[in-house]
């Protein structure tokens, strides 16, 4: 019993194939498994970069400005404020809301790591025409495997799509 024959690639799928290894590639050289360099996932560092840019977020902020949902941007922070990294502040314009804050150690943990390469891909991304963008997401969502019982996508490099609470 041996694996479904696979059709000859049509140049385009060719690359296809090959977009998609060069962008896996970045990110597999920019994932650090233990954190052996920073202590941080591609995730974490991500967040805190975000935060240096942009300072004080809301949670519904922070998962606009890293391309995920609240969910799974809460367990990010989570660990981030375990290691003291990041606080929660009220919010500047409403004092019930909390804000999202780098603390001095994260900011210099901001400062040590290097530019996460999500944001790079989000920054090819909108240079893209709108139409060109629609395009790929159409695309993209016809070969990416289903959604894991409905959960939004995981961060990169994050454990499973419920965010690692398993």
């Amino acid at each position: 019993m041996g694996s479904p024959a696979i059709p000859p690639l049509q140049p385009d799928a060719r690359r296809v194939f090959d977009s998609l290894r060069w962008i896996f590639r970045e990110l597999r050289m920019a994932h650090d498994p233990k954190g052996r360099t920073s202590g941080l996932s591609p995730a974490q560092v991500f967040v805190l970069h975000v935060l240096k840019d942009q300072g004080s977020l809301g949670i519904g902020a922070l998962a606009q400005a890293t391309a995920t949902d609240p969910s799974s941007v809460s367990v990010v922070v989570r660990k981030l404020h375990q290691k003291g990294l990041v606080g929660k502040a009220p919010g500047t314009g409403d004092r019930r809301r909390r804000e999202v804050e780098l603390t001095a150690a994260g900011a210099k943990a901001a400062l040590a790591t290097p530019s996460p390469v999500q944001q790079g891909l989000l920054e090819r991304m909108g240079r893209l025409e709108a139409v060109d963008l629609r395009a790929l997401a159409d695309l993209l969502e016809k070969v990416a495997p289903p959604a894991e019982d409905g959960h939004p996508a995981p961060m990169f490099f994050q454990d499973g799509a419920s965010g690692g609470r398993r």
